[in-house]
């Protein structure tokens, strides 16, 4: 007969069940600086009604994780403030909150406007999507009337990109929302590439979307996507994401709150490296272009100086004029920078576009969008400029030679 236990709450219980037993939280007078890591999957509810309570909104807590856990609310919590929106919803990636918000506010027969340049991904969700009925048509982000010209009487979400992947091309977010808002159409704007450089929601957008992968959560170890907004939509969208099984899992979002709290200071080191690094590389004649939104050079520098008070983002693509150089590059660099398709981790980072993010594209959607085979993006990090420089002259001094 095993042995029972007797302590003082659980009394004369054989040792199975009371190590089968979860024990009750803790009372305490203190708390813990850091935010738990709330792991469990499900949530003991007291009764029936406290049950519907929750479920109609009448009372806070949780029953099922996939419904939503305290570490995604506090990271929702947390990014809505920052983008100053009522409420968000985090999702197992950037691309389920894109397919949480496509699923959530279009139905058959209804019509997306996505801008040129967007994220291969997105375009391969956005067509996915005609197969159910949707139709999509195409319009410069930088220009509102082209919009205007992509609008019908069906367009139910208008998708940008506040810097577009991978020639950084700045949207005209005031301008946009301001035909969006004639229309009485949503705008959504992917903000991964300048969160804290402006405010989408203050300049007229609904929805805000965010790959925390990048530089939210900052270390290459999250795979999460946010999205912010209106309360009543973000609920919608957050249904949507448990139904089809989008949801951002307890870890992550610990992780990424973490991150979170580093972003500004992340932030602001990497943007002016940037602008140094970029400086220099458009200086050297062995780099065929740079793009990057603080150079003069950069057809949107004008709106980027308006928009983006806060810099002009963490990405510097170059073009190296075609594959073979492009690809010497990476390797000559290899040793200090690392080729990994992401972005925003503390250490520099760098890609090939025509190979990993609009990888399976034909030539001709590469020429209408800009992209050669001799683009590579970098993502600039915490490094300071002057070796980055210096690692980058003797790469380019190799594939010279």
């Amino acid at each position: 007969m095993p042995s029972r236990l007797t302590e003082p709450d659980r009394p004369n219980l054989h040792a199975e069940t009371a190590l089968a037993r979860h024990d009750a939280a803790l009372s305490v007078s203190t708390q813990p600086m850091v935010p738990p890591l709330e792991l469990s999957a499900v949530f003991q509810v007291p009764s029936l009604d406290v049950v519907d309570a929750i479920y109609e909104g009448r009372e806070s807590g949780f029953i099922y994780a996939r419904d939503g856990h305290p570490n995604l609310v506090q990271l929702a919590a947390k990014l809505a403030a920052m983008e100053g929106a009522e409420a968000g919803w985090v999702g197992a990636s950037g691309m389920a909150v894109e397919s949480a918000l496509m699923l959530a506010v279009l139905a058959q027969g209804a019509h997306v406007a996505l801008a040129n340049g967007v994220y291969g991904k997105t375009n391969r969700l956005t067509n996915e999507l005609v197969r159910y009925g949707v139709s999509v048509s195409r319009f410069e982000a930088t220009d509102p009337e082209s919009l205007r010209g992509a609008l019908t009487a069906q367009t139910r979400l208008v998708f940008v990109e506040t810097l577009s992947n991978p020639l950084l091309r700045v949207a005209d977010l005031a301008g946009l929302a301001r035909v969006c808002r004639e229309a009485g159409t949503l705008l959504a704007v992917d903000h991964t590439f300048a969160p804290l450089l402006c405010k989408p929601i203050e300049l007229g957008a609904n929805i805000v979307l965010h790959s925390v992968t990048k530089l939210i959560g900052g270390h290459s170890d999250v795979t999460l996507g946010a999205i912010v907004g209106p309360r009543e939509l973000i609920g919608q969208i957050a249904a949507t994401g448990s139904t089809f099984g989008l949801t951002g899992n307890p870890f992550d979002c610990w992780l990424a709150a973490r991150g979170l709290v580093t972003l500004a200071v992340r932030s602001r080191q990497a943007v002016q490296s940037a602008l140094v690094l970029a400086q220099r590389l458009e200086t050297d004649p062995r780099v065929k272009r740079v793009h990057y939104p603080g150079l003069a050079s950069h057809p949107d520098h004008k709106l980027a100086t308006v928009l983006l008070g806060g810099g002009c983002g963490t990405i510097v693509t170059i073009d190296l004029g075609d594959r073979h150089r492009a690809n010497a590059l990476i390797q000559a660099i290899a040793g200090q920078i690392p080729f990994a398709p992401s972005l925003g981790d503390v250490a520099t980072t760098l890609s090939h576009p025509a190979t990993t993010s609009h990888r399976g594209q034909s030539p001709e959607q590469w020429a209408a969008q800009g992209i050669t085979e001799g683009l590579i993006r970098l993502s600039i990090g915490l490094e300071h400029p002057d070796d980055l420089w210096s690692e980058f002259q003797a790469a380019l001094g190799q594939i010279s030679a």
